[in-house]
């Protein structure tokens, strides 16, 4: 048995070596989490993002490590560390200089998420992926993550990479196991009703335009209970990607359907900085990191 768990980490290891781990995938991934912060900080404003009382900011997640934040260092005039916040994370998906961006990035991540009032679980998320990426970006050899990748016989920064990317795997997984295993305390999720409650809610129920269309998906139980169970199971079998062994088809088939479910989320909901959040972190979870992306733009 002991011989076997070694032949097998080796093998891991060797076939870990001969992959590129910087690629423009992660870099995908990254614009897609800048993305996500940039229309929220646009579309919403520093005046309701971050409103402050005498200078001091209302919100802080009570630690002192909360006074790196853009926002605190800046908070007697918020609109300068939201044009930095823009500016950094327009940095972000320009690809240029990931080893400085990539830093630059979390910060903006956190400031947001330690100083916001407006927050929601992919603020969190996109917080913590952008800290697991540092190291990957500090490590890229490239001066733009869009360019094609650098072959060089950097075995023990390849090795490394692909362990992070491993555990931001793991962190994925677990998010979309949490997310299941919490509707299966809540009775209307259980029962298969929850999505008729969240689609007719008053404040975040279907917007008016398509909720004619909807109220008519809505009077046919077996709809309703298809839909309900369907995003459990979804996201059940997300999580169980991490034990999937991966062929020329599966991780496509998880990726659409994640990503369209996130779709339908913010179709409904309107969270669409919370979509594209979850997009960079599909992409980090599901498509293969070597696999170099054509865009001729960048290419």
């Amino acid at each position: 048995m002991l011989k076997l768990i070694i032949s097998s980490f080796s093998n891991t290891v060797k076939i870990a070596n001969g992959l590129n781990p910087w690629t423009n995938v992660y870099g995908l991934a990254r614009t897609f989490l800048a993305l996500s912060l940039f229309i929220t900080l646009i579309v919403t404003g520093h005046q309701n993002l971050f409103p402050n009382v005498n200078g001091e900011l209302l919100r802080g997640i009570g630690f002192d490590f909360e006074k790196i934040s853009i926002f605190y260092l800046f908070k007697h005039n918020l609109a300068i560390a939201w044009a930095l916040s823009l500016f950094i994370l327009v940095f972000v998906m320009s690809g240029f200089l990931p080893q400085l961006s990539g830093i630059l990035h979390w910060w903006a991540a956190y400031s947001y998420y330690s100083s916001g009032i407006v927050i929601e679980g992919g603020d969190q998320i996109a917080m913590i992926l952008t800290l697991f990426l540092v190291p990957v970006c500090l490590s890229d050899p490239r001066t733009n993550h869009w360019n094609k990748p650098k072959d060089g016989n950097r075995k023990a920064f390849k090795l490394f990479v692909w362990s992070v990317y491993a555990i931001i795997s793991l962190q994925v997984s677990i998010i979309y196991l949490h997310a299941a295993i919490a509707k299966m305390s809540v009775d209307e999720w259980v029962n298969g009703t929850a999505i008729y409650y969240w689609f007719t809610h008053e404040t975040f129920g279907v917007s008016d335009s398509i909720k004619v269309g909807v109220a008519h998906l809505l009077s046919n139980v077996w709809v309703v209970i298809s839909i309900t169970w369907g995003a459990m199971l979804l996201e059940m079998i997300l999580f169980g990607w991490i034990f999937m062994k991966r062929n020329s088809w599966n991780w496509k088939l998880l990726f659409i359907s994640g990503v369209l479910f996130h779709f339908m989320i913010a179709l409904i909901q309107g969270l669409v900085s919370f979509m594209l959040t979850m997009i960079g972190a599909l992409i980090l979870y599901l498509y293969p990191k070597s696999h170099h992306l054509k865009f001729k733009l960048w290419t």
